[in-house]
């Protein structure tokens, strides 16, 4: 078995909760939600239609930012005077959310996908003076989305990421 799969099985709260803010952000875009697979030996998939790039974009991403706010909402119901068993439950919870923050192969291929399409398609003059004004954004998403591919084949940092977490939070 690889260090991989061992991870994701030991990390598990982490893909669910990476996949559910995959449908919180369908549901506040209005995006329709085909189907949704929680976790699975491979991880978890959330299938929704592909209406507007920017949407796509920001469902794509969107786990990155509330991974990390259930990891530090986690920490801070860590600090509350509750039992060691959930205290136990709650640095589990919060490193795998921290493990899985990052998005996945199949999230940054949506993000590059939705902004090739944007740039690719029929567009008018004033359609295209508005995505001039916005490439340096979306060069940074690009950036970004190249960034997160290149993390999330590292173990190593996805580890550090969780040290952090409890040095910063925890201890």
């Amino acid at each position: 078995m690889d260090i991989n799969k061992t991870l994701s099985y030991i990390f598990f709260p982490g893909i669910i909760l990476h996949e559910l803010s995959h449908a919180i952000a369908c549901v506040v875009l209005g995006v329709k939600i085909n189907k949704i697979q929680w976790i699975s030996k491979d991880g978890g998939f959330v299938v929704h239609e592909h209406k507007k790039s920017y949407k796509t974009i920001i469902i794509s991403i969107i786990p990155f930012f509330l991974n990390i706010v259930y990891s530090i909402a986690c920490a801070l119901l860590f600090n509350l005077d509750i039992g060691p068993i959930l205290k136990i439950i709650l640095i589990w919870v919060g490193a795998s959310s921290i493990f899985f923050c990052l998005p996945s192969k199949e999230d940054v291929k949506n993000v590059y996908d939705s902004i090739k399409e944007t740039y690719t398609k029929k567009q008018s003059l004033l359609q295209w003076l508005y995505k001039i004004i916005l490439l340096p954004i979306t060069i940074f998403i690009l950036i970004l989305s190249w960034l997160f591919t290149v993390l999330d084949e590292s173990i190593i940092i996805r580890l550090l990421l969780i040290i952090f977490w409890i040095f910063l939070f925890i201890t």
